[in-house]
């Protein structure tokens, strides 16, 4: 069975890279969200996958709370 859209995170959403800020307590600002999608482009690579679910994402970013402010 397919995952439905709302299952990958849509990286030209503002209001979805907040949701993965908000869950890990960042602020929503535009460098964050800058940051995010570097950090999905690299994890995209990293897995060599077109899209990313909200699941697979938010570990990575556990990973990464670094380069976030």
């Amino acid at each position: 069975m397919a995952l439905s859209d709302h299952e990958y995170v849509n990286f030209s959403e503002d209001y979805e890279l907040n949701y993965h800020l908000r869950k890990v307590e960042k602020q929503q600002s535009i460098s964050n969200r800058d940051t995010l999608r570097k950090m999905g482009v690299e994890l995209k690579a990293r897995l060599n996958k077109t899209y990313l679910t909200h699941t697979e994402f938010h570990a990575y970013i556990l990973t990464q709370l670094h380069r976030l402010s």
